[in-house]
């Protein structure tokens, strides 16, 4: 992996760049050699971001994949310092190898961001309560409706995300081995997406889509949302207050009933 950062000092961000690309490497069990031509290209302006990017990443990315030139772009003055520096750059490290694999082959959008989210790790509990929530209200976002995750609201490409995360999760789930490479290596050897996932899962990709729709309701749901504190709290304190009144209520009642008078 080389870095350009325009004679900079990344201090210990550096270090942290270098692990992660180890990291990478290991979970796809790539060969020696294989991340070293990638290029990691620090910036320091959001401007200077927006250069180095084309102007191609929406105002809440601070990262970006550029496969063509096999460069991941980091805006550094925000990326160093996000709690989830490291999941970042294996997800744009992910999207250079998945490019890489398939070559020019086209790939929906969610199969795209899905795979770099599997590779910078699991679902965190926020994302299956966002995902929960859309469910419960009827917000969930079709798969083939992804494609244009960049024009959207944080709001929105957040649930996006976590969308393609669990759906991809699934389709790992279910693929022979549970691995995805000898998938992603069918879709490059044959020239087609379609055709690729067909003769790996046995499923045409509308078929998919509809069994993913169905087991995304069935898996995230309301269950899941009461092992959301806030919602558990939520429920524990509405309930507090109906029991108190009900009391309340049941102490006025005995107090205007008329009292029995001694004789």
């Amino acid at each position: 992996m080389h870095l350009e950062t325009d004679g900079r000092d990344l201090g210990d961000f550096e270090e942290k760049l270098r692990d992660v690309a180890t990291s990478f490497a290991e979970r796809l069990s790539l060969a020696p050699g294989e991340i070293d031509t990638i290029y990691i290209v620090a910036t320091y302006s959001r401007s200077e971001f927006e250069r180095a990017t084309h102007g191609a990443v929406p105002d809440w990315g601070i990262g970006a994949a550029l496969p063509d030139k096999g460069q991941v772009v980091l805006l550094f003055t925000e990326s160093s310092r996000s709690p989830v520096a490291a999941e970042l750059i294996m997800h744009e490290l992910g999207h250079i190898f998945l490019h890489r694999a398939v070559g020019d082959v086209p790939v929906p959008r969610w199969f795209d961001e899905g795979f770099a989210q599997w590779v910078s790790g699991p679902m965190d509990f926020g994302q299956t309560v966002r995902l929960s929530w859309a469910n419960m209200l009827g917000e969930t976002i079709p798969l083939r409706e992804l494609e244009d995750i960049n024009s959207w609201d944080t709001n929105r490409a957040q649930l996006a995300y976590a969308e393609s995360q669990a759906a991809f999760q699934y389709l790992v789930g279910i693929l022979p081995n549970g691995r995805p490479e000898p998938l992603i290596s069918e879709i490059g050897r044959v020239g087609d997406f379609e055709e690729g996932f067909y003769n790996v899962t046995g499923m045409t990709i509308p078929e998919f889509y509809r069994l993913w729709a169905k087991e995304s309701v069935r898996r995230y749901n309301w269950l899941l949302l009461l092992a959301d504190w806030r919602i558990l709290f939520s429920i524990m304190a509405l309930l507090f207050v109906i029991l108190g009144t009900i009391k309340l209520l049941n102490i006025r009642k005995r107090q205007a009933e008329p009292q029995n008078e001694e004789i």
